[in-house]
């Protein structure tokens, strides 16, 4: 991707590509643009009733503009709104929309990253649904202690009935099913872990590590602060998107986990930038 379309969004193609849509993707379109938040949360079903179109039609769409499907693109909206960092603007992807997209590679990411805490006793887990993944495969190392932020990452850790889970408290996020706020910061005042596993919303070795919404990006800070060091599980789809709340710089993490092909001209630039790259592919 070159620096020019790394500057685009989602919301830059959907105004360039609109004359030429068919009648049915123009109305799509229209309702993508002027009504994001809508189009982030409302269900399948209920879109294509306001849109008075079929399924099929709104995946077609979707994969119109390079995306796998609904979910992938109503991610790659939230991230885009959120960029043109207008007030109030800013809407996280859901859950589900997270849990539903590039399944494949969060596995494998996650396995790969095992290896990596064989000799830990004690984790920070972020949110998200890599990291959710990564909780998953938590039955294949010794009973350790692991606190998070994310409920759905606490659950998934606590089906393996050998762990010590512990949940931080804070203000809850339906959207995300996380905490933040002064409350997460209190659970870990004192404490001090071996490694923190971190995701990310969009990373860039021009802007570093950010995510959608500022108060998460300083929840993770404090979480980062509490830990030896810090792992971020970000697959190929979290590069050069749009710049979010800034949440540290490349180098401020001790390694990135991603599944990003060998070649790939993204890891010459993270290098040049003081990443350390864990390549799994």
């Amino acid at each position: 991707m070159d620096r020019l379309a790394a500057n685009r969004n989602l919301f830059d193609d959907l105004r360039d590509r609109l004359p030429g849509l068919s009648t049915k993707m123009q109305r799509i379109a229209r309702f993508a643009l002027e009504n994001p938040h809508e189009f982030i949360r409302c269900t399948s079903k209920d879109l294509c009733l306001q849109l008075e179109t079929s399924e099929p039609t709104l995946i077609r769409f979707c994969k119109s503009f390079e995306k796998t499907g609904l979910s992938e693109f109503r991610i790659e909206l939230a991230l885009s709104l959120s960029a043109q960092k207008q007030q109030n603007a800013a809407v996280e992807p859901q859950f589900l929309d997270r849990q539903s997209t590039n399944i494949s590679n969060k596995l494998k990411i996650a396995r790969a990253t095992l290896d990596l805490i064989e000799n830990d006793s004690a984790i920070l887990l972020d949110n998200g649904s890599t990291a959710e993944r990564f909780a998953l495969e938590l039955g294949h190392v010794p009973a350790m202690t692991i606190m998070t932020s994310g409920l759905a990452v606490a659950q998934a850790a606590m089906r393996h009935e050998k762990h010590n889970v512990i949940v931080t408290g804070g203000t809850l996020r339906s959207a995300s099913l996380c905490m933040t706020g002064r409350l997460v910061e209190e659970a870990v005042r004192g404490m001090r872990f071996d490694t923190f596993i971190m995701g990310a919303g969009s990373i860039s070795h021009e802007h570093g590590i950010s995510t959608v919404l500022e108060d998460e990006a300083q929840t993770t800070r404090v979480l980062m602060r509490a830990a030896k060091r810090v792992i971020v599980l970000a697959d190929s789809s979290k590069f050069d998107r749009p710049s979010l709340h800034h949440i540290c710089d490349i180098d401020d993490a001790d390694l990135i986990v991603t599944d990003l092909h060998k070649g790939d001209s993204k890891i010459a630039d993270m290098q040049a930038s003081g990443a350390k790259l864990h390549l799994i592919s």
